[in-house]
């Protein structure tokens, strides 16, 4: 006779099994997530995109809901942490900007989202260090330390960075500084339109001026002012996704340099700006952009750059090894969430500066270690200003008269004007 295994047949008189656990709390932290979620994502992008990302945000609330209720109670858990961990930096960020920028609909859906992941991570995480026993209960506090320094943080500037709203362009045109000034649109390879102003000048040079990461271009307004003084035509791109510039905004400024060869090519054919007598001055993300185009477009003579930053992690002079794991997942996540390519890091940048372009770097308080080391790179063709106690993109506030002197010995060196033209 064959022998019998042991069955699984519930004696009858044994008790019922338990149900799986309810989780309220739970199934309505991901029903909030999807629901909010999806109002923030059906917001941005085409039509079908957008429609298409509301409609896996709602999935995925819905997937998170019904896996809540399986009686799977690990799983249920620790998918709450990770998913909580991911989307709670995210929701909270898009929350904060959209706010600030007075879509209150958007915010509103965002900080339901936001506090849905909230809730998955805060449940499933006590439920997981109650679960554990004696010793590993203390794991949960460098657990939790590493997991805020790379997720979280990485996270949280990733969508900081590609989500910016746009900035609005104002009131204020370079009719109010005493300037005449024409509008122009300019084309991007992609189809984007760029909106920009031009002063013209008196003296055959031409300036691109770049504004920085939210702004527009009337906050250069007084910078414009003071080249337009100098005898240089300037003129004021939006960068995209600014001011009344189309596009999604980039607030590292990763498609500048692929943009702004419009602007040269615009300054190019203008019967008032010489080919070989144009420049750039940028400040902040303005200045990063300006550097990278000068380096890609030899008709860009000359930069000065004020402020200029880090945009990604080869810029950061030094890292240690646990700050440089940081950099690498926020950039690298950064790379992920924007159609931008990331652009090279500044100090190859630097290099790549022909021998008849010149470079001024200005630096406002604590920026000029990071100015120094980005012209080590090519000495012979950059110098920098470090100037004492202004702030960042202050230094035409605070030393207008070293300002104008300074840039405009930079711009009319390397335009080729006569020094008697400077004044």
């Amino acid at each position: 006779m064959a022998a019998v295994g042991p069955t699984t047949t519930r004696p009858p008189d044994a008790p019922p099994a338990p149900p799986p656990p309810r989780r309220r709390g739970d199934v309505a932290a991901a029903l909030a997530l999807g629901l909010g979620g999806a109002v923030v994502l059906a917001g941005s992008g085409s039509l079908v995109w957008g429609a298409l990302r509301a409609a896996a945000a709602v999935a995925l609330g819905l997937g998170l809901a019904r896996l809540q209720t399986t009686g799977r109670g690990r799983l249920a858990d620790w998918t709450g942490v990770v998913v909580g961990l991911l989307a709670l930096p995210a929701a909270g960020v898009v929350a904060g900007d959209r706010l600030g920028a007075g879509r209150t609909v958007v915010g509103a859906a965002a900080v339901l989202a936001a506090a849905g992941a909230g809730l998955l991570l805060v449940l499933g995480a006590v439920r997981r260090i109650r679960a554990a026993r004696g010793w590993r209960r203390l794991l949960a506090i460098p657990v939790a330390l590493a997991a805020a320094q790379l997720v979280a943080v990485p996270v949280a500037l990733a969508v900081l960075v590609t989500n910016t709203s746009a900035q609005p362009l104002g009131e204020e045109t370079p009719q109010d500084r005493g300037l005449t000034y024409v509008d122009v649109t300019l084309t991007t390879r992609d189809g984007t339109d760029l909106a920009a102003w031009y002063v013209p000048g008196t003296g055959g040079s031409a300036v691109l001026l770049l504004h920085g990461s939210g702004c527009t271009r009337a906050d250069a307004l007084d910078h414009a002012a003071a080249l337009a003084d100098l005898g240089h035509g300037v003129l004021m791109v939006d960068a995209r996704g600014h001011g009344a510039s189309d596009g999604t905004a980039m607030a590292l400024g990763w498609h500048g340099a692929e943009d702004l060869v419009a602007a040269v090519d615009w300054l190019d054919e203008r019967p008032d700006a010489e080919a070989d007598r144009i420049g750039a001055v940028g400040l902040s993300m303005g200045g990063e952009e300006a550097l990278t185009l000068a380096a890609r477009d030899p008709r860009v003579r000359v930069v000065v750059a004020e402020g200029a930053g880090v945009r990604v992690a080869g810029d950061v002079r030094e890292p240690g090894w646990f700050p440089h794991l940081v950099d690498t997942l926020t950039y690298g996540l950064t790379d992920l969430l924007t159609a931008a390519a990331p652009p090279e890091p500044l100090p190859d940048v630097v290099a790549a500066l022909r021998p008849d372009q010149r470079a001024l770097l200005i630096a406002g308080e604590g920026e000029g270690t990071q100015a120094a080391w980005y012209a080590t790179a090519a000495p012979d063709r950059v110098t920098v200003w470090d100037v004492p106690g202004a702030g960042h993109t202050r230094a035409l506030a605070t030393h207008p008269d070293q300002w104008s002197a300074r840039v405009g010995a930079a711009l009319a060196d390397a335009t080729g004007e006569e020094a008697e033209d400077r004044q």
